[in-house]
């Protein structure tokens, strides 16, 4: 069971040195500053459930995926595909200057507990590879990745990628699902914040979807037992 608890979240710009600036090509639409309580609310977050035994359910194929290059954390590119090798992976995608307490430290809070988990099991963590993936390109450098990956201490084979500009993210926010629109004041100009959905995903060895998990299905212990069901699969 996980309880935690959030308090109020002002709009306001967050990260070293952030200010207002005008995106020079947003690719998400615009949402005004009432919108904003749709992701910063007030209230607290609380998951209360047992996840079921592994290889006790099936997970049916919700979505099949494309190929997508990226940027690693080095600054070098690569793809989705290749970085996943026909392993299972489990996908969260974030920006780091969020300061939304069941945004993104949320996801990434619960991938560094997945990445500790699959530590203590050598055996699954061997095929499975955790991806944070930015949707925050022009903030969210290789280096700044980099910075972050360090921060978290990965004990697995967890990536934190971002990608070169908005055209190479714009179709894989598209191919995943993953709603994200940027906060704009009522002059147009960015707040440095994004509107967005929660949602980590679950891949198996054929980048195929098999669950989406959001605020209500943030568990580690649901992932880790979606882990072991579907590695325990003859025939997906």
């Amino acid at each position: 069971m996980i309880r935690i608890a959030t308090a109020a979240i002002a709009v306001c710009l967050v990260g070293a040195g952030a200010r207002a600036v005008e995106p020079s090509h947003p690719a998400h639409p615009a949402v005004g500053p009432a919108d904003a309580s749709y992701t910063y609310t007030i209230g607290p977050f609380v998951t209360e459930y047992e996840a079921p035994p592994p290889g006790s359910y099936s997970l049916p194929v919700i979505d099949r995926l494309d190929d997508h290059v990226v940027l690693d954390s080095n600054g070098g590119a690569t793809s989705i595909a290749a970085l996943t090798g026909n392993r299972l992976a489990v996908v969260a995608f974030v920006y780091t200057t969020c300061a939304e307490a069941a945004g993104c430290p949320l996801a990434e809070a619960i991938m560094q507990r997945l990445d500790r988990r699959l530590a203590e099991d050598p055996a699954l963590a061997g095929r499975v590879r955790l991806l944070t993936i930015s949707f925050d390109p022009q903030r969210d450098t290789p280096q700044r990745m980099a910075t972050i990956r360090d921060a978290f201490t990965p004990k697995t084979d967890w990536a934190f990628l971002t990608t070169a500009n908005e055209a190479q993210l714009a179709p894989i926010l598209a191919d995943f699902g993953q709603p994200v629109a940027r906060l704009y004041y009522e002059d147009g100009t960015w707040t440095g914040l994004f509107r967005h959905v929660l949602k980590v995903f679950l891949l198996d060895e054929q980048s195929r979807v098999r669950n989406i998990y959001s605020t209500g299905l943030m568990s580690p212990d649901l992932v880790m037992n979606d882990l072991r069901t579907l590695a325990g699969e003859k025939d997906p």
